[in-house]
């Protein structure tokens, strides 16, 4: 019975002062997976001239008396149709507005949005390192030559570097094993 206390007593020391017990700091494992995905929206509105509303800001009548200007000129430039354009970049859109304009008036107006849209989806994935572990067990055992029985106890210390040693004690026989980690 001695040799079962002593037995007990060295294994409770190889686990509290094992390198990697539980008293010792162990972190775990963090991996961070950053993925960013675009998604594109187009947009297009039209809008009749007769509906935009607007404000004269400056008239130009004194600068059109100081120039003499044809009149197939002045007539052929009011009943042109222009169409005058502006886009605006913010980040990645892009958004742009064009007007059509004759006889001094809008004639209609299209606004054009070219929309994309991130989305950033950070995962951070924690892996636990493993840990020891002490086990303890009641085992017995059946000695094939002479047909006796024995009981006993028996400790499992799992180390965190996957492998298991062994320390049984019964009424019949001391035992001592290390096993390893094959999946």
């Amino acid at each position: 019975m001695k040799e079962v206390v002593i037995f007990l007593l060295v294994a409770i020391a190889i686990f509290l002062f094992g390198k990697s017990c539980k008293y010792i700091k162990n972190d775990p494992t963090i991996i961070t997976k950053v993925d960013t995905v675009y998604q594109q929206k187009t947009f297009t509105k039209v809008i009749k001239g007769d509906k935009i509303p607007f404000k004269v800001i400056q008239s130009r009548v004194d600068t059109l008396h100081n120039t003499i200007h044809d009149t197939i000129t002045i007539v052929k430039d009011y009943l042109t149709t222009k169409v005058f354009a502006d886009t605006i970049t913010i980040d990645s859109s892009k958004f742009t507005i064009i007007d059509t304009i004759s006889q001094n008036t809008i004639q209609g107006r299209r606004f054009m949005a070219d929309i994309k849209e991130r989305t950033i989806t950070i995962t951070n994935n924690i892996y636990h390192k493993d840990k020891n572990s002490l086990y303890l067990g009641i085992l017995g055992d059946l000695r094939t030559f002479d047909n006796k029985v024995g009981l006993g106890v028996g400790l499992g210390f799992k180390t965190a570097k996957n492998g298991l040693i062994t320390f049984a004690a019964t009424t019949n026989q001391y035992s001592v094993g290390y096993y390893f980690k094959l999946f």
